[in-house]
């Protein structure tokens, strides 16, 4: 369980993009660090929102 994938999800639950971080290279991550991950100027293709959060999963 050395990988982490964080899933951005807008706010109506459609999920934007998935991002795959190993964590034997890079560390720990803190919050600020997990919301850098995300595509600068990202918005949801399905409604449009820019407002999201995210969810964490360790492989």
């Amino acid at each position: 369980m050395r990988k982490l994938t964080v899933t951005f999800v807008c706010e109506n639950r459609h999920d934007v993009e998935s991002v795959t971080v190993d964590l034997t290279r890079r560390g720990d991550l803190t919050n600020d660090e997990i919301w850098e991950l995300q595509t600068r100027g990202c918005q949801c293709k399905k409604c449009g929102s820019k407002n999201f959060v995210y969810h964490i999963r360790y492989k």
